[in-house]
């Protein structure tokens, strides 16, 4: 059985040991959970007020996990995670380029957990990366939320 606060604190604790996502000045939240209360709608993750952006969220479950038995106690599981970023400027061009750069950030610290050396600290290892981007204008400012999905697996003892 999978403990999803382990695996999204596993997550949470990779990406704030990078020297860039761990800055305040690059990323003011990150946190290991979406907010709001319905399961239905991504837009939840999204729910951030503007002191807080830029801003991380992590979903360690954001697709059904597949599993299949490795040995008699151990089971292999494969997880979809996403780290959802969202930020927002006032200029379309500056608020995207910032947007690129933490997602390049989150990205190169996900395809870095791809070995068995160097992985979430959990018995765990990202075996792909993706990300989506979509972009809306709000009032006077620019918002940006790019979804990096991580494939993951995960060995699972019982």
């Amino acid at each position: 059985m999978t403990d999803y606060t382990v695996l999204a604190n596993a997550i949470k604790a990779t990406l704030t040991a990078d020297e860039q996502l761990g800055n305040v000045a690059n990323v003011k939240t990150i946190e290991s959970r979406k907010r709001g209360f319905s399961v239905q709608s991504n837009s939840d993750a999204l729910f951030f007020g503007d002191a807080e952006l830029p801003a991380l969220a992590i979903i360690p479950n954001a697709r059904g996990k597949q599993t299949s038995l490795s040995t008699t106690n151990e089971a292999r599981e494969t997880h979809t995670a996403q780290i959802v970023v969202i930020s927002r400027d006032r200029d379309a061009q500056a608020g995207l380029d910032a947007q690129s750069t933490i997602v390049e950030n989150v990205e190169r610290v996900m395809e870095a957990q791809r070995s068995s050396s160097d992985n979430l600290g959990i018995d765990a290892f990202v075996r792909s990366v993706s990300s989506t981007d979509e972009q809306f204008k709000k009032g006077d400012h620019y918002y940006f939320a790019t979804t990096v999905e991580a494939q993951i697996e995960l060995t699972a003892t019982f």
